[in-house]
């Protein structure tokens, strides 16, 4: 969370910087980009994990039924 708020004041100060030289619309599009991505990161990194967890428990589960096989 920390890290979230620090980028979102980071951009909003490069907004400021920025909004001298490009039309304010266009800086309020890239100010709300740039948070979308901060705010969106975590949720798009645990799906990752997610899924990598579930792929991960596929092949142990293939693992053991291999391991089951042979024993039978």
């Amino acid at each position: 969370m920390r890290k979230a708020l620090t980028g979102v004041l980071l951009w909003s100060a490069v907004a400021g910087l920025i909004q001298g030289c490009e039309s304010k619309e266009a800086t309020v599009e890239k100010g709300r980009a740039a948070v979308k991505d901060v705010v969106t990161q975590p949720f798009n990194t645990l799906d990752n994990v997610k899924d990598s967890l579930r792929q991960s428990e596929d092949k142990q589960k293939a693992a053991v039924e291999a391991a089951d096989k042979e024993n039978q």
